[in-house]
């Protein structure tokens, strides 16, 4: 008796190669839910929310860049002061959209660019510098 049957490897092929193919389906399947599952996590991170970026308790929009050569932050006796100065290309009704919809979810009350919580006042208004167009972010006592 031959040690390799040539009639029985050639039965046993096709169930071999079925077995290869199952387990390299179910490898691309686990890839591609990988992949998925990558893609839709950058997605959320990604997205316009207010916990993604912070300056001095103030959030920063998603399209602002910040100057921060420009802008300050201290303690005073009266409260704390925070000036932030950001360029953008987003329009103002989407910028000031924004932060009406943020900071009424953090307790401030207001609106087209002024807002108050407790003692203090947030003014945020398009402001024009030697370095063009800005917008400027002010927190400070009421």
């Amino acid at each position: 008796m031959a040690f390799l049957d040539h009639n029985s490897m050639s039965k046993k092929l096709p169930t071999l190669l079925m077995i290869n193919l199952h387990d390299w389906l179910k490898r691309l399947r686990a890839f591609a839910l990988l992949i998925c599952g990558m893609a839709f996590c950058f997605e959320l991170a990604s997205a316009d929310t207010i916990q993604h970026r912070w300056v001095g308790d103030v959030p920063i929009m998603n399209g602002l860049s910040i100057e921060p050569e420009l802008g300050f932050a201290f303690d005073s006796p009266d409260g704390r002061i925070v000036m932030i100065f950001a360029s953008s290309t987003v329009p103002s009704s989407k910028i000031m959209g924004f932060y009406g919809s943020a900071l009424a979810q953090l307790g401030w009350g207001g609106g087209n660019g002024n807002w108050i919580r407790g003692n203090e006042k947030l003014v945020i208004g398009a402001v024009k510098t030697a370095r063009g167009p800005l917008w400027r972010i002010m927190l400070q006592p009421n």
